[in-house]
């Protein structure tokens, strides 16, 4: 591959590695299911397995968030170098935690994963955001975007995961709260449209 930047190999590398990492902790949650030992139809199958499924859908939903917005981040990216590789690799591991902390949903009495689950999606979020931060601002990895761009990007990455996280456990009680999290992605979209839009209008001419 004479020619190529060896900057953007590095980058087309670290993105296909990131995306196995993915796919295999997704692939784990499914094999952590087990079904019961002794159940009577499907109706009593269901309410015994309804705990370890709900986790499941949780957690498949929370992997393909994070993998999207780590897709939308480093497709932004121009380059990779040893610091964002060393910023990525705590992104993977944690996220590799999920299978764990999802068994954990379903084992846990009382509510005490609860906590732990959603400080681990949360931690990945600031995670992937340290690295966005590093990539656009520090490390100059990124291609051009605008300033208010590359700050949305940030707390978008930071917030919105951790908070729909939180939100779904609260809307299996309580189902308004599907309502708020639609509200949420709606009022996040909105935004960062008007942003994009905000930072692609050319300046006034004040030359006249």
């Amino acid at each position: 591959m004479s020619g190529t930047d060896p900057g953007e190999a590095h980058l087309h590398r670290l993105v296909l590695f990131s995306d196995a990492v993915f796919a295999i902790a997704i692939t784990l949650l499914a094999i952590e299911i087990h079904p019961p030992e002794h159940w009577n139809g499907i109706p009593h199958l269901l309410s015994l397995m309804a705990p370890k499924l709900a986790a499941y859908a949780v957690s498949f939903a929370v992997i393909g968030i994070y993998w999207v917005s780590h897709r939308r981040i480093f497709s932004r990216l121009a380059s990779a170098n040893g610091i964002l590789d060393t910023l990525n690799f705590v992104v993977l591991g944690l996220v590799a935690l999920l299978p764990l902390a999802t068994e954990l949903l379903w084992e846990q009495v009382g509510g005490q994963a609860y906590p732990v689950y959603v400080a681990l999606v949360g931690a990945i979020g600031l995670a992937l955001a340290a690295t966005w931060g590093y990539a656009a601002f520090i490390g100059k990895l990124a291609k051009p975007v605008p300033w208010p761009e590359a700050v949305f990007i940030l707390a978008r990455v930071a917030v919105l995961p951790g908070l729909m996280c939180g939100l779904s456990f609260f809307s299996i009680i309580y189902p308004w709260g599907w309502a708020l999290m639609a509200a949420l992605v709606g009022g996040f979209s909105l935004l960062g449209r008007w942003i994009s839009r905000l930072s692609a209008s050319p300046a006034p001419d004040t030359t006249t």
